[in-house]
């Protein structure tokens, strides 16, 4: 993500992240909560098919983090993208794969935006979406040694795609009463200029499947422990009445807190490309988070509570009253 005229942060002071648990370790955790890998990938409900399950989410988190850093051409790359599908695949009515191809450092990698489809009732749907690949360069680290680093994404990656993996698990379970289209983008942290990212969001903007819902929600940074998420601006003035109807449903739940109704950031974001197709888009992101583009961008920043704040609101959203 990238703010607007400078495009970036000045960098942080360094900071030295705790150690990810090992695969195995982590395992181990996941169990210990009644969580299973199986279960996981097999869209199994524990504990409830009702509600949103912030542990269950976070377990997505830190299999992805797993994986290791995600970017474009990495064999983590390739990695994640079947865990998605993987996961998807028993959950939706249907998942695609958008493949597509953009010129990067002389080569063209394959790149790929994953599309989940729930049919619903009928009605106005609704489009969720979120970025599943990293940073290749820590851009923000203060040791220029470690800029060329790629980033493990906790927070930047793993935690959009975590929240809507668990909503996915819901809707399997408590078909909606809209059509719902869950859209993980390719291609969006590449970099470093502005001009190499959002790559996903771009194609898909530019080949619109004709169902596409006309009203959604971008969630990307959603894990951050201290989880707070003002009215991105572009979102604000260009897509007001999902703004107000996400940020009312946040306060009637409680979240207030979370979701101050004030002026956050104008972010360059997915949803960008979007709104300029006439989709109404917001971006929910909590900008305010340290370990931003950073090698500290790790789990143990992150929090099954505040993935759950998101869900919550989100599930919400797309089960209110079909109009």
């Amino acid at each position: 993500m990238a703010k607007p005229r400078s495009k970036r942060r000045e960098p942080a002071a360094a900071k030295t992240p705790r150690r990810a648990l090992p695969p195995a370790l982590w395992l181990i955790v996941i169990v210990a909560a009644g969580v299973s890998a199986a279960t996981l990938l097999n869209g199994r409900a524990a504990p409830t098919e009702t509600g949103f399950d912030g542990d269950r989410a976070f377990a997505h988190l830190q299999a992805q983090c797993d994986i290791g850093p995600r970017y474009v051409g990495s064999a983590g790359h390739q990695q994640c993208l079947d865990y998605m599908v993987r996961a998807l695949t028993p959950l939706a009515d249907s998942v695609e794969k958008q493949e597509f191809r953009v010129p990067l450092d002389g080569e063209t990698p394959t790149q790929t935006n994953v599309i989940a489809r729930w049919k619903g009732a009928g009605g106005e749907g609704r489009l969720l979406a979120a970025h599943w690949d990293t940073r290749p360069w820590a851009d923000q680290e203060f040791d220029p040694a470690k800029r060329r680093q790629p980033i493990l994404g906790a927070n930047d990656g793993a935690s959009g795609v975590a929240v809507l993996i668990e909503l996915a698990r819901l809707l399997k379970a408590n078909p909606p009463p809209r059509p719902v289209m869950i859209v993980l983008f390719d291609g969006e942290d590449y970099g470093p200029g502005i001009d190499r990212m959002f790559l996903g969001s771009r194609h898909f903007a530019a080949n619109l499947p004709r169902d596409v819902p006309r009203q959604g929600v971008l969630i990307d940074m959603v894990g951050d422990k201290n989880l707070i998420i003002p009215q991105e601006q572009h979102s604000a003035r260009r897509a007001p009445a999902v703004m107000t109807e996400v940020y009312d449903l946040a306060h009637a739940r409680g979240s207030a807190r979370h979701f101050p109704k004030r002026a956050g950031y104008a972010v360059e974001d997915d949803h960008i490309p979007l709104l300029d197709q006439g989709i109404a888009m917001i971006d929910l992101i909590d900008f305010d988070y340290d370990p931003w583009h950073t090698l500290a961008d790790t789990p143990d920043k992150c929090s099954p509570a505040s993935l759950k704040v998101v869900g919550d609101v989100l599930w919400d959203w797309v089960t209110a009253a079909a109009r």
